[in-house]
Order: structure tokens, then C-alpha cells, then sequence
């Protein structure tokens, strides 16, 4: 039987898409500000907090939210190590030791410098995705049906007739491997209350959430059906490779 290397590819897209995810974050960083304009996705995070005192217009409003609260928490967020904005949390109680409560209801609002609230901007979270499957179209291209994973991993995409992959035939197969992403994806930019960020909360709050368990259920199913039932239906053969006739070998040297 015709090996399928599983890991060697499973490992290989793993160092594809934190390199090319990076540099999506890289490319953000001249254009953030850490205000409106904010970083996300690096792959070291640190938050710091510190208890603070609200203004009243700020209890005002908190009020008319639900929670009565003197103070609040002032967090402040760096993305390997630049700044990435910060947020005021308010909790409607807090335990012994001055910390949120675990029953606590807790609001969230995006702040300034300046102690403005902000809708922030994730720049990110849009050009990641594409940043990824981008890079991988190209680098399995240029490079003869190899990324960088795929060359320290040593394997190769080779087309069923043994030439070297074409550019049309490499984003086909790309864009066939990450289908349930881009779909989940494009949902979620026209349907954004159907995105995973959104589903989360609703469950913890117990709203809608026979909708919420559809998105998610659906969500896995799809993944499941691409990217695990192939491992035992036909021995790690993915079904993009076998749409458009390609094969995973490994690569001579």
C-alpha cells in the first residue's frame, strides 16, 4: 500500500501556517496603532491588568448595562511584544481576593489612551487567512509542489502524471484542502452573529441556543468529513488530491 506520510504533512502545515500567519501579523504591524487599529494572532501574548476607579459617566453607563460597580479592570494587551490596545472589564461581583467572581457577569469595552471607548479594528484576522493560503498557492508553484514545511517535513505534491505542478493545478488543490475554512470564513464576513466568537457567548448564555449548536455542529461536521473520515475511508488519500490527481511522495534529494 502506497504510503500517504500523514504526519510528515500534518507537521508540514503546521509550520506553514504559523510562518505564513506571521507574516501576515508583521505586515499589520506598520499600520496598527494599538488604538482603533489593533494586532492579534502572534504567537506570544501577555495582558496585564490593574484595578481602576470609574468615572461617573463611566458607572452611568455600566449601569445602564446591568452591572453597579466603583471600579473595574484596566488591561492592557501586547502581540509579541507590541502593543495590541486595551479594555476595561467591570464585573457585577468579585471573590474574596478583590478577582472576578466565576459567577460574575462581566462587560468588556475597548478603550484608548485616553479613556475613550472604541470599536477596534483587527486587521489580522482578515489578511491571515489569506496571507495563508496565498503563500501556500505560490510556494507549491514556485517551488515544485513544495512549502517550507513540506521541505524540512521532505516531501513533495506531484501531479498523477509525474511533471512538475502547474500554477492553476496548485491553487486548485490549496483552495480545495482549506474548502471548509474558506466557507466558514466567507460565512462568517456575510453572517457575522453565525462567526465562532459570537456562538461561544450565546451558548454560555444560554440564548438561541439550538441556532448556536447547529452553527458548531455543522462546523465540525464539515471538517470531520474533509479532513478525518479520509484517514480511514482511504488511508490518509485526501479527497483534494484525488479530485484533481495529485500525490503526496516523498521528495528526492
Amino acid at each position: 500500500m502506497e504510503p500517504r506520510h500523514f504526519w510528515r504533512r500534518f507537521i508540514a502545515l503546521v509550520i506553514d501556517f504559523i510562518l505564513l500567519s506571521q507574516l501576515a501579523f508583521f505586515l499589520a504591524v506598520p499600520f496598527a496603532n494599538g488604538e482603533s487599529l489593533r494586532l492579534s494572532g502572534g504567537l506570544y501574548q501577555s495582558i496585564s491588568c490593574n484595578v481602576v476607579s470609574l468615572e461617573e459617566n463611566a458607572r452611568a453607563y455600566f449601569s445602564g448595562q446591568g452591572i453597579s460597580a466603583e471600579k473595574g479592570s484596566l488591561c492592557v494587551s501586547y502581540q509579541n511584544g507590541f502593543y495590541a490596545g486595551s479594555d476595561l472589564l467591570v464585573s457585577s461581583e468579585t471573590n474574596e481576593a478583590g478577582e472576578i467572581a466565576d459567577t460574575a457577569t462581566t462587560i468588556t469595552v475597548s478603550i484608548n489612551r485616553a479613556g475613550e471607548r472604541i470599536i477596534p479594528v483587527f486587521p489580522v484576522v482578515l489578511l491571515a487567512p489569506l496571507s495563508v493560503l496565498l503563500g501556500m498557492i505560490l510556494m507549491t508553484w514556485l517551488w515544485r509542489g513544495q512549502t517550507v514545511g513540506k521541505k524540512i517535513t521532505g516531501v513533495r505534491v506531484v501531479p498523477g502524471g509525474g511533471e512538475d505542478l502547474g500554477f492553476v493545478q496548485a491553487a486548485k488543490r490549496e483552495m480545495l484542502k482549506f474548502a471548509p475554512a474558506i466557507l466558514l470564513f466567507t460565512l462568517g464576513m456575510l453572517a457575522p452573529d453565525y462567526t465562532l466568537e459570537r456562538v461561544v457567548p450565546v451558548l454560555q448564555n444560554g440564548e438561541n441556543a439550538a441556532m448556536a449548536l447547529l452553527v458548531l455542529g455543522a462546523s465540525t461536521f464539515m471538517y470531520i468529513l474533509w479532513w478525518v473520515a479520509p484517514l480511514i475511508w482511504w488511508n490518509g488519500a485526501m479527497p483534494y488530491d484525488r479530485f484533481i490527481r495529485t500525490a503526496v511522495v516523498r521528495a528526492t534529494r
